[in-house]
């Protein structure tokens, strides 16, 4: 009798477990690409400019939004072999009546919006007390507040429309705290938690939230100075097209999160989540001046 309860319980806790998991699992996504209308912000340079290429090459109609419009139209050039619909946006994301014009131009144009890319983003580095507050404040508004605010304003097209995909372009820094780039990685926390707390909002709505974790990339936000001694520590730096292929290729899996930058990034996540102390250990002995003075080097006023 007592083994009989034993194998019912195990038996229970066992069918329990692989429902949990099945419940928690992402969906697999049925997107396909072709056709379908994408907004990315921060589409001239970078990983911005990898992503558009890569959602052309898939047949999407492709809306690229960022401040340089001469630097936009040499994408929209490049890209048109793969796509003939392409519509170019110049427009300074941390500017409210243009974050607006920017989906009602997009609308107008298209009449949906079905993948939105917040990307954008501006890098600050150095100790805090050195940091220019006015920059501080421009590095929350791109990276954090725009993300936030043109996903709301997307929101109601694709909750009319029943499905929609927000891909959110963040850091590894958003899971993992590096010293001398606070700002920063402040923001990047902010749109992981966004990210989190907005796919359990829409849960059933048939919007999905992708979060994609970049380490260190070979954009402008890794001037040659800073290259260097990343590359002496032992990190690994993408390039934008690696990052852009994986990045649509967790989207259309339906993965909810996809951390970038080899072992040792993800080895760094692990770390920080489930052993923080040995995270501080680590930064005690490694954060260096040789460190701080290559996360101070300027560089990548528009980086993702």
């Amino acid at each position: 009798m007592r083994l009989g309860r034993g194998l019912a319980v195990v038996g229970a806790l066992a069918g329990g477990l692989y429902w949990l998991a099945r419940y928690l699992r992402p969906q697999h996504s049925t997107l396909i690409l072709q056709d379908k209308v994408v907004l990315i912000t921060g589409a001239s340079t970078g990983i911005g400019r990898a992503l558009a290429f890569a959602f052309a090459r898939r047949g999407a109609r492709v809306v690229l939004a960022a401040r340089s419009a001469a630097r936009l139209e040499a994408v929209r050039r490049e890209i048109e072999p793969y796509t003939g619909d392409v519509l170019v946006i110049p427009a300074d994301l941390t500017d409210e009546e243009q974050l607006q014009s920017v989906v009602a131009r997009t609308l107008e144009r298209f009449g949906r919006i079905d993948v939105l890319v917040n990307n954008a983003g501006y890098w600050q580095g150095g100790r805090l007390v050195d940091l220019d507050p006015v920059r501080m404040e421009q590095v929350v508004r791109l990276n954090l507040w725009a993300t936030m605010r043109l996903t709301q304003l997307v929101l109601p097209t694709m909750l009319a429309q029943h499905s929609g995909y927000i891909m959110n372009i963040a850091s590894g820094f958003g899971r993992v705290a590096v010293p001398m780039v606070s700002s920063y990685v402040a923001t990047k926390f902010g749109v992981a938690g966004f990210s989190d707390a907005l796919r359990r909002e829409l849960g059933g709505s048939g919007v999905r939230v992708t979060l994609v974790l970049p380490a260190w990339t070979n954009t402008d936000i890794v001037p040659p100075e800073r290259a260097e001694v990343l590359q002496r520590y032992g990190f690994h730096i993408d390039s934008p097209d690696e990052v852009a292929e994986r990045a649509i290729a967790a989207l259309v899996a339906g993965r909810h999160e996809v951390i970038l930058g080899g072992p040792i990034a993800l080895l760094g996540v692990f770390v920080e989540r489930y052993v923080p102390f040995l995270m501080r250990l680590y930064w005690r002995i490694f954060m260096t001046q040789e460190w701080q003075d290559a996360m101070s080097v300027p560089g990548g006023d528009e980086a993702r």
